[in-house]
């Protein structure tokens, strides 16, 4: 059986569960909060970039993509499915699993992660730009359907998700990032609605570091800005587990990975140094005082060098003895 994955309201604050407005035309919450389908489909529609407002949100949208893909790789001299396929396994996809796809675009990625859940899973494919989203459901949504996974469509904002807390094993974006109103947000997102141990895979045009001033960086930069971009690795959640960046296409397109961590990270502030200025993580960062003279800090250093003791703990019991009297 499918892996069944409901919408929930993405008006703030909210994140009641959806159902079918009475009259079929689109989905309502118990708030009252209502949004359509996509003329002549059950797709919802939550958020919706302004027609014409991007390349993506034109009339023939997805064919004006396929045609800068074809320049793409034949540029790069690889071929999509390759690409595509690397990608994808580094989700490490087992049967049965839930993925979301944001930025899904025209479904490019999809029929090869369909593949990778072997008939039994689901597959949630969500995108701002409605004319591209409604091409990728046409050109794949029967096919993966008719495989035995539960995919589902959205137009929405995948700065503001509409889904519960941890509901997918993955979460996948290639492409479009770059472009988010908040690509922090955009990551956070990801990581909230993925199940802790779940991977999250992001890759986007970003050359590396070390390409940005020669000749052939510049000459990318110069035909799209976009290559300029660098891996967002500053806006990962601090809870983010085994961490991998690395590149594609000649070194121009960044790839991070992560596994979404339960909690921050298992490190233990407490473990005391050993050695003269004694104390620990958490002590040094958390328990600093005011500034004393130096020469008394000085002095106090000496008498706790002869007391055989460290400084932190000759400071804590004069403290301690202080605040007893």
């Amino acid at each position: 059986m499918p892996t069944m994955i409901d919408f929930r309201c993405p008006h703030p604050g909210c994140h009641a569960a959806m159902a079918e407005a009475a009259d079929g035309t689109g989905l309502v919450c118990a708030a009252g909060h209502a949004f359509p389908h996509a003329p002549g489909t059950r797709i919802p529609v939550f958020a919706e970039a302004a027609a014409g407002s991007s390349e993506y949100s034109i009339v023939d949208a997805a064919a004006f993509h396929d045609n800068a893909l074809r320049w793409l790789f034949a540029t790069f001299g690889t071929d999509e499915a390759t690409l595509r396929e690397r990608l994808v396994a580094r989700l490490g996809l087992r049967p049965g699993q839930s993925v979301l796809v944001t930025g899904a675009g025209a479904g490019n990625d999809l029929p090869h992660i369909a593949e990778k859940l072997e008939g039994r899973g689901a597959i949630h494919a969500q995108d701002i730009a409605s004319p591209m989203l409604l091409a990728g459901a046409q050109r794949c949504g029967d096919a993966i359907a008719a495989q035995g996974i539960d995919i589902r469509f959205s137009v929405c904002d995948a700065t503001r998700l509409p889904y519960d807390d941890a509901v997918f094993d993955a979460a996948y974006h290639y492409g479009g990032i770059n472009l988010f109103s908040s690509i922090a947000d955009g990551i956070a997102e990801m990581n909230r609605v993925v199940k802790p141990g779940g991977k999250v895979v992001i890759a986007d045009e970003g050359m590396g570091a070390w390409l940005l001033k020669s000749e052939l960086g510049r000459a990318l930069i110069a035909n799209n800005a976009l290559y300029a971009h660098q891996a967002p690795l500053a806006l990962l959640p601090e809870t983010a587990r085994d961490v991998t960046l690395s590149f594609e296409l000649h070194n121009c397109f960044y790839v991070i990975d992560f596994t979404v961590g339960d909690g921050l990270l298992p490190i233990d502030l407490d473990v005391p140094h050993v050695g003269r200025r004694g104390g620990s993580i958490r002590k040094r960062f958390a328990g600093q005082l005011e500034g004393v003279d130096p020469a008394l800090k000085e002095a106090i250093y000496r008498k706790a060098e002869e007391a055989g003791i460290s400084r932190v703990e000759f400071l804590e019991t004069a403290l301690r003895a202080a605040l007893e009297r």
